[in-house]
C-alpha cells in the first residue's frame, strides 16, 4: 500500500471523527422526538438491508429524492454521486458510464466495466440506458468491484435500478411538464388491485423536445428527440409464493444530433485560415459560449427496446428461493449526418446496434442471525446468461467528398464516377455478430466471530464463451483511405475465472459500523469490432487468418476497502467514508489511428482515494446532505501508448505516471431540502437545492495524455420550489437544472481526418483540431401532478 494511500485514510479518518463536533456546533434546534433518519433500504447484497449495514461504498437514492433533484435519466445522477458520471458522445449508443474513472464506450462490442442491472436483471448494453427513467422507485449506484453477487462487467461498480411494484390499493398520478426549447413531457401510473391477491400497475411517459443547436448550415434546428415508453407489471401473493411479472416498451425517435464544436484555439491563425479556404470562405462554429452550429447533418434515430421478466420468490420457512427470468431486445438505428462536421457534405454513417439477451438466475437467500445460533447467514446462486450481439456501419460519401479532399487525377476521377452512378451511398460496408454465453455460481456468507465482529467471505466462478465475425467491404477503391477490405470469422474465446471477497466488519455499536474488504472484479475480454484502415487482420496467401489485431484479453481489477458507516444524535447525522485503492490490470484502452479506434490491453492503472457522505437533519422539514470524493489516478505501466495525435501513426509514448481520462481529482455536492405546512389550510411547500462540482479532467475518448483534450472544473446548480395541496392531491413545482448556464463539453473528440484538411501540429508537435460535445446548457420548467 503506498504512502499516499495512508495519508489519505490518516486524514479521512479525521475528517469523520470530526462528524459529531461539526453536527454539534451547527445545529440550532434540538432533534425532537421521532425526527430520527429513516431507514433507506438497500439490495446491494441480493437482499433488503438496511444502507448504514451494507460493508460496501453505496449512494442510494429513492424516487422522492430524485424528484427532488430534477433527475429523470442515468445521466443526470452524476449530480448526487460523486466519482460516478455518464458521458455521451455524437452517436446516441455511444454512452460511457464511469465509476471512479473507469468505464468504456457503449458503441462498440466491449464490455461495460460498470454493469447496469433493471430489477436485478443485467442490463448488456449501456447505450440502452438512454431512455428516460419511467416508475423508477430508487437507484444504487456501487462503487468498487462487485464481482462475487453481481457477476463479470461489474469490475469497477454497478448500477442498480428498481422500478415501483404494484400495490393493493387503487391509487395513481398524472405528472404534466413543460420546459424550455419547447420540452414537454406526460406521464403517470396507476395501480388496479384485482384482489386481495393480485395486483396490476401500469405506467407510460411520453416526452416531446425541440432541441438545443440552431444550424448555420441549413438553417435548421436539431438535437430534437421525441420519447414513449410504457411499463406494465403484475404481481401476485400466492401463499409462500410472490410472483412478479414485467413488460415494458421504450421508443426514442428524433435526430440524434448533439453539437460539436470546433475549437479554433486547437489549431494555429494559418491553419485555420486555410480551412477556410478549402470550405470556400466558411468555418464550422468556433464559439463554445452559443448554441450554433455550422456543419452538414442529414440525421435520423430510431431507438426501440422492449423486454420480459418473472420475478419468483418463494418462503420455504425464513429462507427465500428466488427465480428470475428475462428477455430483452435492444435495437438503435442512427444516420449521423455528417461525421467530419464541417460545413461541407462530405461523409455520413448509417449504423445500427442489436441486442437481444437472456438472463436466467436461481437465487437462495438465508434468514440472518438464525443459523449456527445465529452467526451464519449465506446468499447463494446459480446464473445464465446469453446475448447475440449485432452491429454494422455504412460510410456514404458526400457530394463534396471527392474534390475537397482528393487531388486532381486519377483517383478524383473515379471517386466522381462512383458519385455519378451511385450518389455516393454504400462506399464502405461493416457488419460484425458477437455472440456470448456465460453462466456462473457463486455465494457470499457472513459468519459472526463474535458479538461484534463479522467475517464476510464471498466468491464466484464464471465460464465465458464468445464466437463471432467481421465482414468490411469497400465499393469504390477510393473507400480504401476510409475502410480496409476484410473480412474473417473471429476466434472462439473461452476462458474461466474466479472472483472474491475477503472482508471484516466491526460493529461496536448500533450506530457505528466498521469495514474492511479486499475484493476482485473481471472485464471479460473480446473483440474490436471498430473499421480502419489497414486492416486489423493479416492473412497468407491462401487467404488463412495469420493473426488479427481483433481480439484482447480480459481486464482484472484487485481492490482493498476500508471505511466507517455511522449515525449519531439520535441519528440526527449519517457520516459514511470508504478509503479505496484499484489496481487494474490488463487495461483495456481505446486508441484511434484517425479514423477508427480499436481496443487493446495496454497496462496497469491504480485509482484511489475516498469517497465521503453525510446528510444533517437538525429538524422534522429540514436536511442537508453532501458528499465528496478524491481521486488519485496514475497509470503504474503503460509504455506502450497512443502517441499525440499529430504525430505518425504507428508511434507511441510512455503514458507510465499520467492519469487515466475521465478522473477528476475532485468531485461532490451539497444540497438542502425544506418544507413546511401552509397555515392550517393543510397544503404544504418545500423547496430543494444542489450543487455538485468537479475539478478538472481529461474527458477524450482516446488515452494520449493530449494537454488539448482537458475540460476545466465546474459547478452546476439546480432548484425545485413545490406547492402541494390538501392530502398531497395535487402539486405544482417549478424547477431548474445548471441554471447558471454552464458551457462544458461531455467529450472531445479529434477532429475527423484532421491531417487531410492540414490541421496536425499547430499549437505544438502532436497537437490537432479538437471538437467538443456540448452537455446540456439551462434548462427549467413547470408541471402539474395530480394524484388519486
Amino acid at each position: 500500500m503506498s504512502r499516499k494511500f495512508v495519508h489519505l485514510l490518516l486524514g479521512g479518518v479525521a475528517v469523520t471523527a470530526a462528524c459529531p463536533v461539526f453536527a454539534q456546533d451547527t445545529a440550532t434546534a434540538p432533534v425532537a422526538d421521532g425526527d430520527s433518519g429513516s431507514e433507506i433500504v438497500v439490495t446491494a447484497q441480493k437482499r433488503a438491508e438496511n444502507l448504514q449495514d451494507v460493508p460496501v461504498s453505496i449512494a442510494a437514492f429513492s424516487s422522492e429524492t430524485l424528484a427532488a433533484a430534477n433527475i429523470d435519466e442515468v445521466e443526470e445522477l452524476s449530480a448526487l454521486t460523486p466519482n460516478f458520471s455518464v458521458n455521451k458522445a455524437t452517436a446516441s449508443a455511444a454512452v460511457r458510464i464511469n465509476i471512479r474513472g473507469v468505464g468504456a464506450s457503449g458503441n462498440t462490442a466491449t464490455e461495460p466495466s460498470v454493469a447496469v442491472f433493471l430489477d436485478g436483471i443485467y442490463v448488456p448494453r449501456a447505450g440502452s440506458t438512454i431512455a428516460t427513467f419511467l416508475d423508477i422507485d430508487g437507484v444504487e449506484v456501487l462503487r468498487g468491484p462487485q464481482g462475487t453477487l453481481f457477476g463479470r462487467n461489474a469490475s469497477v461498480g454497478a448500477l442498480s435500478l428498481r422500478t415501483a411494484q404494484p400495490e393493493f390499493t387503487f391509487s395513481g398520478e398524472v405528472t404534466g411538464e413543460v420546459g424550455n426549447a419547447d420540452r414537454y413531457r406526460l406521464a403517470g401510473h396507476v395501480n388496479l388491485p384485482l384482489n386481495d391477491k393480485v395486483a396490476v400497475r401500469l405506467a407510460a411517459a411520453g416526452s416531446w423536445f425541440d432541441g438545443f443547436w440552431f444550424n448555420e448550415y441549413d438553417g435548421m434546428r436539431y438535437g430534437q428527440q421525441d420519447d414513449v415508453a410504457l411499463r406494465g407489471s403484475v404481481k401476485a401473493e400466492l401463499g409462500n409464493l410472490e410472483w412478479i411479472v414485467r413488460a415494458d416498451y421504450t421508443k426514442i425517435s428524433g435526430d440524434g444530433v448533439t453539437d460539436s464544436d470546433f475549437d479554433a484555439s486547437s489549431v494555429s491563425p494559418t491553419q485555420l485560415a486555410q480551412l477556410r479556404t478549402i470550405l470556400g470562405g466558411d468555418l464550422p462554429d468556433t464559439n463554445f459560449n452559443d448554441r450554433v452550429m455550422n456543419y452538414a447533418v442529414t440525421a435520423d434515430l430510431d431507438d426501440r427496446q422492449w423486454g420480459l421478466s418473472s420475478d419468483a420468490t418463494f418462503s420455504l420457512g425464513d429462507s427465500k428461493i428466488r427465480l428470475i427470468n428475462s428477455y430483452r431486445d435492444w435495437r438503435n438505428d442512427q444516420l449521423d449526418g455528417d461525421v467530419i462536421f464541417l460545413p461541407l457534405p462530405l461523409l455520413s454513417r448509417q449504423s445500427y446496434f442489436d441486442s437481444k439477451s437472456q438472463n436466467h438466475e436461481l437465487q437462495f437467500i438465508s434468514p440472518t442471525e438464525q443459523w449456527l445460533g445465529g452467526k451464519l447467514d449465506l446468499v447463494a446462486g446459480l446464473y445464465y446468461f446469453d446475448e447475440e450481439y449485432r452491429l454494422g456501419e455504412v460510410l456514404n460519401l458526400g457530394s463534396r467528398f471527392c474534390n475537397t479532399l482528393l487531388p486532381a487525377g486519377a483517383a478524383r476521377d473515379g471517386c466522381n464516377a462512383f458519385q455519378t452512378t451511385t450518389g455516393g451511398a454504400n462506399a464502405t460496408t461493416q457488419r460484425m455478430a458477437q455472440n456470448t454465453t456465460s453462466y456462473a455460481v457463486y455465494g457470499q456468507l457472513n459468519y459472526r466471530l463474535a458479538e461484534p465482529l463479522t467475517l464476510v467471505l464471498g466468491g464466484r466462478w464464471t465460464h465465458e464463451e464468445k464466437s463471432g465475425s467481421f465482414a468490411q467491404s469497400i465499393a469504390t477503391p477510393v473507400a480504401s483511405i476510409l475502410r480496409a477490405p476484410e473480412t474473417l470469422t473471429l476466434p472462439d474465446l473461452s476462458e474461466s475465472r474466479l472472483t472474491y471477497r475477503i472482508g471484516l466488519n466491526f460493529k461496536p455499536t448500533d450506530d457505528v459500523m466498521l469495514f474492511g474488504s479486499y475484493s476482485t472484479g473481471y472485464k471479460s475480454g473480446g473483440y474490436n469490432s471498430g473499421g480502419g484502415t489497414p486492416s486489423l487482420s493479416t492473412f497468407d496467401q491462401a487467404g488463412n487468418l495469420v493473426s488479427t489485431r481483433r481480439v484482447f484479453g480480459r481486464e482484472t481489477v484487485d481492490n482493498y476497502e476500508v471505511g466507517i458507516k455511522s449515525e449519531w444524535l439520535d441519528r440526527a447525522l449519517t457520516a459514511n467514508l470508504t478509503f479505496y485503492r484499484m489496481d487494474i490490470n490488463g487495461y483495456q484502452d481505446r486508441s484511434f489511428d484517425g479514423v477508427s479506434f480499436i481496443i487493446r490491453n495496454a497496462g496497469s492503472l491504480r485509482q484511489q482515494g475516498f469517497e465521503f457522505d453525510t446528510v444533517l437533519r437538525p429538524s422534522r422539514n429540514f436536511t442537508v446532505n453532501a458528499a465528496l470524493a478524491y481521486l488519485d489516478s496514475e497509470f503504474t505501466s503503460f509504455p506502450g501508448g497512443s502517441p499525440l495525435p499529430g504525430l505518425p501513426a504507428g508511434s507511441v509514448q510512455d503514458l507510465t505516471g499520467t492519469r487515466a481520462n475521465f478522473s477528476p481529482a475532485w468531485s461532490g455536492q451539497v444540497g438542502f431540502n425544506w418544507k413546511g405546512d401552509i397555515g392550517n389550510s393543510g397544503m404544504s411547500w418545500s423547496a430543494s437545492s444542489n450543487v455538485n462540482f468537479v475539478s478538472d479532467y481529461r474527458n477524450s475518448q482516446i488515452t494520449d495524455n493530449n494537454p488539448q483534450t482537458i475540460q476545466d472544473g465546474y459547478a452546476l446548480l439546480s432548484a425545485r420550489l413545490t406547492l402541494a395541496g390538501v392530502d398531497d392531491r395535487w402539486s405544482v413545482a417549478i424547477f431548474g437544472n445548471n441554471l447558471t448556464n454552464v458551457q462544458y463539453s461531455t467529450v472531445m473528440f479529434n477532429q475527423t481526418l484532421a491531417g487531410a484538411f492540414g490541421l496536425n501540429n499547430g499549437v505544438f508537435p502532436g497537437s490537432t483540431a479538437i471538437r467538443q460535445t456540448h452537455a446540456s446548457p439551462r434548462t427549467y420548467g413547470a408541471s402539474l401532478t395530480l394524484r388519486f
